[in-house]
């Protein structure tokens, strides 16, 4: 995996996480980063808009994305793209057919989902996927 696929792998687990909470208080953003990676999290097999990510922390479009670009340094679409890249990586790796972890991850694209993984991960997700079954302990 490429280095910026561990950083932001590295980067949801922090926010996800009770670590993430000092992080969150810091940029005085408080529990609304942690509400929205949940809610995403919940919502990675559907369309997510930024009207729906600040419809569920109660601010207008360009107040949230401002805040949370602020907190996080990603646009909220950057996030949600990343979020579900990382669980089709997941379920690539725990053996899902690639088709099946695309399409659980919100991929109607096969070919834009081998894009951007590829873009995210440095490989294609065949690769990967030959990848995980070789060494499982490694990629994740």
């Amino acid at each position: 995996m490429c280095k910026a696929g561990r950083l932001r792998e590295l980067y949801y687990a922090v926010l996800k996480g009770d670590a993430g909470a000092v992080a969150r208080r810091a940029f005085g953003v408080g529990n609304e980063i942690a509400r929205i990676i949940d809610y995403v999290s919940a919502h990675l097999h559907e369309p997510v808009t930024i009207d729906d990510m600040a419809a569920q922390v109660g601010m207008s479009r360009a107040v949230f994305h401002r805040r949370f670009k602020e907190a996080t340094s990603m646009s909220p679409i950057q996030f949600v793209k990343s979020m579900r890249l990382n669980r089709a990586a997941m379920r690539i790796s725990e053996g899902r057919t690639i088709s099946e972890a695309a399409w659980e991850a919100g991929y109607a694209s096969p070919s834009q989902f081998s894009r951007e993984f590829k873009r995210m991960y440095g490989q294609s997700p065949r690769r990967w996927s030959q990848t995980a079954q070789a060494a499982p302990a490694r990629l994740i």
